[in-house]
């Protein structure tokens, strides 16, 4: 840099030669740090894995691969990071672009899989990320193209009307168009790296397919405890979607869990055997049916036109390997029933039947699991049924309609206001559900507006989307604390030492979507907000909600606003009278207008009031 400056002295250069050889200065310089911090996160990454392999010397090679695993999500982050920083760092230096090249080989790198770290659908993820990379560079060397374009008709401008006035403006038009474009892109970049280090959010991905033809599917969560250690305390349990064409038939079966199936969309039938005992029920929208382990079951869509949906619980009672299946007894190859595993001697014995006629008879099913019906056979299927509006005021579990359905949308609504419904059943409104402590919500969040933050006091949910689209976000202090960002150790323990080891909390967040879900655990305070554009309904199950509460941490019903005015001043060392005012501002309870609503009505308050500041602007709340 001095260099610089004695050339520019001794020789007076023109003023664009000093700028020129300052902007290489300063080029090398960020280059330079760039390779260095690049190491550094390097050796961090290789440090945090020498760690996850001294635990081969520990029992659980699990823990093991979930190490790894944080050692890459935290790699990927401060890689991330360290991008975006470099960037706006080299902006601020030389006021142009980003570098698509650069940025699609950092891109690539990420996408790399370490050898140490579990394989299973390794390939297929990188595959995929590699892709995503090469859309990107695309998308910025398009994006860069159109704005040298810009910059080029400025600098047409000045040359043919001499005005430097004039280009100085379109040249800022083009950098203030660049950088908005930017802002997009970071804005779509978030969302993505929140969700893929987010082990609270099941994308369409996290459920495997177990039963799939043309006519309809089955697909089960995988287990909790492989997506994440801190889902261990769930890892009994699964989420299952089931859908069905109009005028299908789900072969019978039995399952080695306890299920709870909830119809969301759809109008259907389902019949139950156990021992000698045969009960047939209507499922309709809003249904749910306790399905007892080891019950043979079938399921039939007897609607010409519409789609059967349910979404359900499953609890495995297979203890010892937490895993359960599909039993099919009845089918042939497809699906392949469990018959034809027994011996051909066992079988003539026990159906006193010879091979050629259990061939006929177990070696015909070829069509799937989920088969198209005729009309006359769904008729004659949906004599003799039940559906849930036949039920007695009280209900019995040793009652001979113990297994009917509950309707919980048929129930008077728990809260409902203009922006959204609320219908809960509990172990005490449906005695089915006691044994397995499971209770059953129903959210529907109108266009634009949000569920008020609350947390629940025991149960854990299990959040499944049924319809639309929107967001959530939670605080969770324990992901925090285990994915804590990659620093040098001597600046994380000066750091730990400065806040006195206080709690941290860490925002998880997602997009949400049909066949997506979520988990709450107890005690995580929580907002779910529905786009602008659709409604948007979820089905909780929550897990251990014997005594549960449902605390609400804004609104009318606010929990802080049981707090004495001395504990207030305390706890917000501001005076009771301004934080009761701020609590005391929001009109509605548990459902409220979104963030998008609230903008537009403050700029609607401030267009008659004169443009005046809400007391949350005045207070920065």
């Amino acid at each position: 840099m001095i260099l610089t400056i004695m050339v520019f002295k001794a020789n007076k250069l023109p003023l664009f030669l000093f700028f020129f050889f300052l902007c290489i200065t300063s080029t090398l310089a960020l280059a330079h740090h760039q390779t260095e911090t690049e190491q550094d996160l390097q050796r961090e990454y290789h440090r945090c894995l020498q760690r996850c392999q001294e635990q081969k010397q520990q029992p659980g090679q699990q823990q093991q691969q979930q190490c790894q695993q944080r050692c890459e999500r935290q790699r990927q982050e401060q890689e991330e990071r360290h991008e975006r920083e470099h960037r706006e760092g080299r902006q601020r230096e030389q006021g142009g672009g980003r570098d698509p090249q650069q940025e699609y080989q950092q891109c690539q790198r990420r996408c790399q899989v370490d050898p140490r770290s579990p394989a299973q659908g390794q390939q297929q993820q990188q595959q995929q990320c590699q892709q995503r990379c090469e859309e990107r560079r695309q998308e910025q060397e398009r994006q860069q193209q159109e704005y040298q374009q810009c910059r080029q008709r400025c600098q047409q401008q000045e040359q043919g009307q001499g005005k430097q006035q004039q280009q100085q403006r379109c040249q800022q038009r083009c950098e203030d168009e660049r950088q908005r474009q930017e802002q997009r892109d970071n804005a779509q970049e978030k969302p993505q790296e929140e969700e893929r280090n987010n082990p609270y959010f099941l994308d369409e991905q996290s459920f495997k397919e177990r039963i799939k033809t043309e006519h309809g599917y089955t697909r089960v969560s995988r287990r909790f405890s492989k997506i994440s250690n801190l889902l261990r305390g769930i890892e009994n349990y699964r989420l299952g979607l089931f859908e069905a064409n109009p005028s299908t038939f789900l072969i019978p079966h039995h399952l080695d869990a306890d299920a709870i199936f909830v119809v969301v969309q759809g109008r259907g039938l389902i019949n139950l055997i156990h021992q000698q005992d045969r009960n047939s029920y209507n499922l309709e929208r809003g249904d749910v049916i306790r399905v007892p382990a080891g019950a043979l079951i079938y399921l039939i869509n007897r609607d010409n036109n519409d789609k059967f949906q349910i979404v359900s619980l499953l609890k495995p009672v297979s203890t010892p390997t937490n895993k359960f299946r599909e039993f099919f007894g009845v089918g042939g190859e497809n699906p392949e029933t469990f018959y034809n595993t027994f011996s051909d001697e066992i079988l003539e014995a026990a159906f006193n039947t010879d091979k050629k006629g259990l061939d006929s008879l177990f070696r015909q099913q070829r069509k799937g699991g989920i088969v198209q019906a005729s009309q006359e056979q769904i008729r004659a299927l949906s004599q003799d049924v039940s559906s849930s509006r036949q039920h007695s005021p009280k209900w019995s579990r040793h009652s001979s309609q113990s297994w009917r359905p509950f309707n919980l949308l048929n129930q008077r609504p728990t809260h409902s206001n203009e922006y959204g419904q609320l219908y809960d059943v509990t172990p005490n409104d449906y005695p089915q559900l006691q044994d397995l402590d499971v209770a059953v919500s129903y959210h529907k969040i109108n266009k634009g507006a949000m569920v008020a933050p609350f947390y629940n006091s025991r149960a854990t949910s299990l959040v499944v989307v049924v319809d639309g689209d929107g967001r959530f976000e939670m605080a969770c202090p324990h992901l925090s604390s285990s994915q804590t960002q990659i620093k040098e150790g001597s600046e994380t323990r000066e750091q730990e030492q400065k806040q006195g080891g206080s709690v941290h909390y860490q925002k998880v967040s997602a997009r949400l979507s049909p066949r997506t879900a979520f988990i709450i655990p107890a005690g995580h305070p929580v907002s779910i907000v529905a786009s602008d554009n659709q409604n948007l309904e979820i089905v909780a199950f929550k897990v251990n909600a014997e005594n549960n509460e449902r605390n609400y941490l804004a609104g009318q019903n606010n929990l802080l606003n049981q707090l004495q005015r001395e504990a207030k001043e305390l706890a917000f060392n501001k005076p009771a009278r301004e934080v009761e005012t701020i609590l005391n501002n929001q009109r509605q309870s548990v459902f409220l207008p979104g963030p998008h609503q609230h903008q537009q009505r403050e700029h609607s308050e401030e267009g008659r009031h004169g443009g005046l500041l809400s007391i949350a602007d005045v207070l920065a709340f």
